[in-house]
């Protein structure tokens, strides 16, 4: 293994530790992660590195994956607000000193991430969902959770 491929098996690793803490602690249970699609996080996450913090990434996912509850669970709707709120708090704060045709193009990636990040959690919800939709509830109760449904 050279050591650039072992920097970025850390970086992904980091990234989607990140990436699982920012749905809350307690959002997504242990046993629930055998329904996670690891290789496509893995894939999705792969290049990410000058787009999005992991952080920031964290903060994309938290969206990405309410919208998804809304598709497979019941009971739940976006707040139009909220939401547009949560993307622009994960994405306020881009790389700096950029052109004009470098930010729409960092933006153009940032919606490309979102958009695979919603439907990576729309086929994991749908392959099991009553384990996403008990991870959906799970994350609506914690009083910590920044929230994007009405």
């Amino acid at each position: 293994m050279t050591k650039r491929s072992s920097i970025r098996k850390t970086a992904l690793s980091l990234i989607a530790a990140t990436a699982l803490a920012g749905l809350s602690g307690g959002a997504i249970a242990a046993a629930a992660d055998d329904d996670r699609l690891d290789a496509a996080w893995e894939d999705l996450t792969a290049d990410q590195e000058g787009i999005l913090t992991a952080s920031q990434f964290a903060k994309l996912n938290n969206p990405a994956f309410q919208a998804a509850a809304t598709k497979i669970c019941e009971g739940y709707e976006l707040d139009q607000v909220k939401f547009a709120q949560g993307l622009n708090e994960a994405t306020a704060t881009g790389p700096e000193d950029m052109s004009e045709i470098d930010a729409k193009r960092w933006e153009a990636a940032v919606l490309f991430r979102l958009g695979a990040s919603y439907g990576i959690f729309l086929a994991e919800g749908n392959a099991k969902s009553d384990d996403f939709c008990k991870s959906a509830a799970e994350f609506k109760a914690d009083a910590d959770s920044t929230n994007v449904w009405k």
